[in-house]
């Protein structure tokens, strides 16, 4: 998969917030460098990793500079976060339900086949919030690799006006990971998707409360 690919033409209003968006971003992935975890994730690798939107800041720290795949839309804001995270070692591809979804499920799925982990927000890039979709599911079965569960549980600030009221870590934040491997070896190849999808999202929440509640 080579490096990804601006969006197309731009003008320069969108230059200048592109650039200062990657600024800020830059700024969160500095205060991630201050976490602290208090356990580590023992999974196999390669994987497909499942993680809410919300919660998929931490992870992105922890596998930094660890050869691992990742999408983000396929816009000037995922352009942006894009960009932030090739610098710490990611391949992104580009896409969404919206826009570029198929091709970039395919770069993924290219990447899982050479060996790569891919780490998978599976209610995004719209949500629902915490509404587990079919990508992640899909990706494990046709690469065959291991689907993993995954929570990040730790202090941060929400983002009340964003879809999945984003969690961004405080300083210095400790962070505890809430995880298992969902058993796909149960189902067989000719098993309904939405039962496996099913079964999946009830797993994943329950590994933690959500300490959104009901805000």
């Amino acid at each position: 998969m080579g490096r990804i690919k601006p969006p197309k033409k731009i003008g320069p209003a969108q230059k200048i917030a592109r650039a200062l968006l990657s600024g800020v971003l830059q700024l969160f992935f500095w205060v991630m460098s201050t976490l602290r975890f208090k356990n580590q994730l023992e999974i196999e690798r390669p994987c497909v990793m499942a993680v809410y939107h919300d919660e998929l800041m931490p992870l992105i720290h922890y596998f930094r500079n660890e050869d691992v795949t990742a999408i983000a839309s396929q816009n000037h804001f995922g352009y942006s976060i894009a960009k932030v995270m090739e610098r710490y070692g990611y391949e992104v591809a580009l896409g969404s339900r919206s826009r570029g979804g198929m091709d970039a499920f395919f770069q993924l799925l290219k990447a899982a086949r050479k060996g790569k982990t891919i780490a998978f927000a599976v209610d995004g890039s719209r949500g629902p919030r915490h509404e587990m979709k079919q990508g992640a599911v899909i990706l494990a079965r046709k690469a065959k690799l291991p689907l993993y569960l995954i929570r990040a549980s730790y202090s941060g600030w929400r983002i009340e006006k964003s879809w999945d009221k984003s969690k961004f870590p405080k300083p210095f934040a400790e962070v505890s990971f809430n995880y298992e491997r969902f058993p796909m070896e149960d189902y067989a190849d000719e098993s309904d998707i939405e039962v496996i999808l099913a079964a999946a999202q009830k797993r994943l929440s329950a590994l933690q409360t959500d300490d959104y509640g009901n805000h």
